[in-house]
Order: structure tokens, then sequence, then C-alpha cells
């Protein structure tokens, strides 16, 4: 007997082998758009802080940042439900000569928000 065509068994087998194939490229593709929403989220973060930053930078009196700056829980504008804290703290120590000192300042900012696996935080120093 001559049968020309695909018999039952063998269109069960193509469409099992085809629904695997199919279903993991969907989990290949869930996991890079997971992947790249993590990325975007992130960078999205870390270019609020380095705004944050150059404020601070810019800012021309030296001696008042810390009073001028310093925040707790703000929103971040433009992004919604991420919060920034700033803690600037200011350090003065004498230096080994007499009259001569050592003044920085170090500026802590940190962003967090939904989408955040850890928050983004940077922190510099500045000197007068």
């Amino acid at each position: 007997m001559n049968q020309k065509g695909f018999t039952m068994v063998e269109m069960t087998i193509a469409v099992v082998i085809l629904a695997v194939a199919i279903l993991g490229l969907a989990t290949s593709t869930s996991r890079l758009t997971r992947v790249a929403m993590d990325a975007e989220n992130k960078a999205l973060a870390l270019q609020a802080v380095e705004d944050r930053m150059a404020h601070i930078r810019l800012h021309p009196i030296y001696t008042q940042l810390d009073t001028v700056f310093t925040e707790s829980g703000t929103d971040v504008p433009g992004l919604d439900g991420y919060t920034r804290d700033t803690e600037i703290t200011r350090i003065l120590q004498s230096g080994g000569e007499e009259g001569k000192y050592i003044d920085y300042t170090r500026i802590t900012v940190t962003v967090d928000g939904p989408g955040l696996e850890n928050p983004v935080s940077r922190t510099v120093s500045i000197g007068n």
C-alpha cells in the first residue's frame, strides 16, 4: 500500500516540537524584555543622581551646600514613584601647620523607585 502525506502520529510529533520551540522563544523574549526594562530603570535613576550631583556642584556658595541641598524622600521630577535622598557632610579638620585646615564636603545622592532591585547611590567629595 502506497500512502502519500503524513500520518497522524507524525503530525502530532511535529506540532509538539513546534510548540516546544515557540515556548522557548517566548521565554527568552520575556527574559530579554525584563532585563531591558531593569537596565532602563537603572539608567533613569543614575541620570537623576548625576543631575542632582551636577546641580549641587554648580552652586556658587560652597559653605551653604549642606543647608541648601540636604533632603530626604523628595520626589524626582519626571520620574513617577521615584524618591531621592541627598546627604551632604562638610568636614573640617585642622591641618599639620598652624592656621591651615582641610575643608571638604562629601555628597551622597540615592535614588530609589519602582523597578529598581537596589537603590542607585553615588558619593563624591569636593573640596574648597
